[in-house]
């Protein structure tokens, strides 16, 4: 069959890019044809917009400072090579879901979080309007910090119910999501993990190691920016001995800062001696290799941030004091309980797609 995936491709985010490719690499080893599906910008909300002299604001506080030309280098770096060599290797072309699918897969990552800055703003594609296809549902997508509430205050929330009652079935990866969606529709939808956990990458990995003297920080700019986190950080990288590696992003407090190829980080998380990470597909590749890590929670991802590490009997991992990030950290964790739930999951996620790609 020809089926689109209607996802966060264009997104210029490591973990965006590889819970695509499993998606569309579990579909094709089904034995379907895919292609990806490029989201139609629909209204912006004028509680979300940003004006441009904010933006402006934005990436000159991300450039200030006396090691200007590292800053610059690597946010262009970072943008040069996910726009020239890693979208257009994912297999992202320029399609809008104007031509006909015999289904569409809308997911995974924050496809329905309209309520935020965005470029496509609260696009009703994201939720199967206007799209040509014999069956629309959904895999694991998420409503990040959104909520009815925020929809009623918007006036968004019977339009979102209605678009959501068409859909032919409907997977989520998260508790708000699940509790929305049932308030939504009257009906309780699957449950499934990201696709990165349901994909090896075995033969995209690169074989060589490395040694593993060194903590990945993996955030997103200005967000570890607190004081009292980067002295807790600093600390425990100097009691261990190892340095601080910063991944995409630069951080003027980290040793290092490197902008690998999506495959090439899944390389480093395999190989580091520990993980310190604010982001969700930190806290899965730090999970899918059995890391010693920590997370840190923050009330713009607390919702599936929690819902994940509750999921995987993890809730021990989460920082909610700086204070407290070395013991954290140095907690011995039993993977055998994790693997046990991820190879489950796996199986129910494999099975779901293979029930509704009919």
């Amino acid at each position: 069959m020809k089926i689109g995936i209607l996802s966060m491709q264009e997104v210029k985010n490591y973990g965006s890019f590889l819970q695509a490719f499993s998606l569309k690499k579990n579909i094709e080893a089904l034995g379907h044809q895919v292609n990806f599906i490029n989201i139609v910008p629909g209204r912006q909300l004028a509680e979300y917009q940003q004006p441009k002299l904010a933006r402006y604001r934005k990436l000159v506080s991300r450039l200030w400072g006396w090691d200007f030309s590292r800053r610059f280098k690597t946010i262009y770096q970072f943008q040069a090579r996910f726009s020239k060599e890693f979208i257009p290797y994912l297999g992202v072309e320029k399609k809008s879901g104007k031509e006909h699918y015999d289904m569409v897969v809308i997911g995974s990552d924050e496809v329905f979080n309209f309520a935020q800055q965005t470029w496509f703003g609260f696009s009703p594609q994201l939720f199967g309007h206007g799209l040509d296809a014999n069956r629309i549902i959904t895999y694991a997508a998420s409503f990040g910090a959104t909520d009815t509430k925020k929809m009623e205050a918007l006036g968004l929330k019977e339009e979102v119910a209605g678009y959501l009652k068409k859909l032919n079935s409907i997977s989520v990866r998260d508790i708000n999501s699940y509790s929305t969606i049932k308030e939504l529709t009257g009906h309780s939808p699957q449950m499934n993990v990201d696709p990165v956990l349901i994909y090896d990458y075995i033969e995209h990995i690169p074989t060589q190691r490395h040694k593993s003297d060194y903590i990945i920080v993996y955030s997103y700019p200005g967000r570890i920016s607190d004081k009292d986190e980067i002295a807790a950080i600093r600390s425990f990288a100097k009691n261990k001995k190892l340095r601080l590696l910063s991944i995409g992003h630069y951080f003027p407090w980290c040793d290092e800062v490197i902008v690998p190829t999506p495959f090439e980080v899944l390389g480093y998380f395999r190989d580091a001696a520990y993980i310190i990470t604010d982001t969700f597909h930190g806290t899965i590749f730090s999970i899918k290799f059995n890391k010693q890590f920590a997370t840190i929670v923050r009330s713009m991802n607390n919702n599936k941030l929690t819902s994940l590490l509750e999921q995987f009997e993890l809730s021990s991992r989460i920082v909610y004091y700086p204070d407290n990030l070395a013991t954290i950290e140095d907690a011995p964790i039993d993977y055998t309980i994790v693997n046990t739930h991820i190879a489950e999951e796996k199986k129910k996620s494999i099975a779901y797609l293979k029930q509704n790609i009919i």
